[in-house]
């Protein structure tokens, strides 16, 4: 009993991400200048791997940001978007059973250094606070935006009730640079 409260407790902290982050005006920061880039979750999904159910919906890595999370256990997703010498990555651990990501991150890095994720926990595809679709913009090398998703227990797997719209900027720390939520703010979908 006393290890199934212990294992159930550690599999909250790890994998659940929670939305509350997205609720505050002024987002708490969670990223860290020089940090390095975090590793995927433990195992492979033999359904992303050359060969597997879902590889054909992933991208081959063209630049060494990607090479780089590649190193890291992750599988690159969506577009590679770059703005001047500011790149982001979306990237996944697994799939679900239609091959839409889970386990995924959005990846920033400046002149090819990480400066941090997208949110401070891995999202899952159709759950409260997973980046919506291609929900990223850059707006310039220094700001840029990403949509995500906003599902209450009611709401249909298809269509979250709002979006949260994350505002970041892209600050200087000596030598590095890290991605800092500077706002958020959330509104109903049509």
């Amino acid at each position: 009993m006393k290890r199934a409260i212990i294992l159930a407790a550690a599999i909250c902290m790890l994998g659940a991400a929670s939305p509350v982050w997205l609720d505050a005006a002024t987002p708490t920061k969670w990223n860290a200048a020089g940090a390095s880039i975090p590793s995927a979750p433990a195992g492979v999904d033999s359904d992303l791997v050359p060969g597997g159910r879902c590889a054909s919906e992933l991208r081959p890595p063209s630049t060494p940001e990607d090479r780089s999370l590649m190193r890291k256990g992750w599988f690159l997703i969506g577009p590679y978007q770059r703005y001047g010498r500011t790149s982001v990555v979306l990237a996944t651990s697994n799939a679900d059973g239609m091959c839409r990501p889970n386990g995924y991150q959005g990846f920033v890095f400046v002149s090819g250094v990480f400066a941090g994720t997208l949110s401070p926990h891995i999202m899952d595809s159709r759950t409260d606070a997973s980046i919506s679709g291609l929900g990223i913009e850059l707006d310039n090398d220094k700001t840029l935006e990403a949509t995500f998703a906003r599902y209450t227990e009611s709401d249909p797997l298809c269509c979250p009730h709002a979006s949260t719209v994350v505002s970041y900027d892209i600050e200087a720390r000596g030598s590095n640079f890290v991605v800092e939520p500077v706002s958020a703010q959330t509104s109903k979908n049509p």
